[in-house]
């Protein structure tokens, strides 16, 4: 497999071509989740 530039992790990368794609997306999604938590709990109370 050829080395993920883009990335920082290569050796996962190696091990998981997929995973410098997926990377940028998760965590887009992990911040998305965490304020529509805080955002509900907070209108909630």
């Amino acid at each position: 497999m050829k080395n993920c530039k883009l990335c920082r992790y290569s050796r996962l990368c190696n091990d998981l071509p997929g995973v410098c794609i997926l990377i940028p997306y998760v965590a887009v999604a992990v911040v998305a989740v965490a304020m529509a938590y805080l955002f509900i709990t907070q209108e909630l109370l």
